[in-house]
């Protein structure tokens, strides 16, 4: 395996979710920038949602997807190595929820980041994981 392959198996560069997470973070600030237009859904709207929430929330999905497939993760369990995603999400989470955030919607904004984020890594680290024991029979 070459060095540039090996730096691509590495960060996952072949899977499509760090692209996704990119792609829904321009949606989200286009949304934002066109000016805020709020969800005609009236109980969500009354809480101040908006469109730009949508393609935020995914890409909080899409960056715990990235994570969880990372190439040095172990396919055959978990291990202490997924310790440094987990790691990088809660500081990606929580930096992220104090820059847009003030102190009365922190907490909100926290669930809003972390369930998607922490969902979409241990649905790819689960399906990975189960997909090798599979293929070795153990299942």
């Amino acid at each position: 395996m070459s060095e540039t392959q090996s730096v691509t198996y590495l960060l996952a560069l072949k899977k499509p979710w760090l692209y996704l997470v990119i792609l829904c973070y321009f949606f989200a600030t286009i949304l934002v920038l066109a000016g805020n237009p709020i969800l005609p859904i009236q109980a969500l709207a009354a809480y101040g949602w908006a469109w730009h929430h949508l393609p935020e929330i995914l890409s909080f999905l899409f960056l715990g997807m990235y994570l969880g497939s990372l190439g040095y993760l172990s396919l055959e369990s978990y291990t202490y190595h997924d310790s440094f995603a987990l790691f990088l999400l809660g500081v990606v989470g929580l930096g992220y929820a104090q820059i847009i955030s003030y102190i009365r919607i922190f907490p909100i904004v926290l669930t809003i980041v972390f369930i998607p984020s922490f969902l979409g890594y241990f649905v790819i680290r689960f399906h990975g994981i189960q997909k090798c024991k599979k293929s070795e029979g153990t299942i």
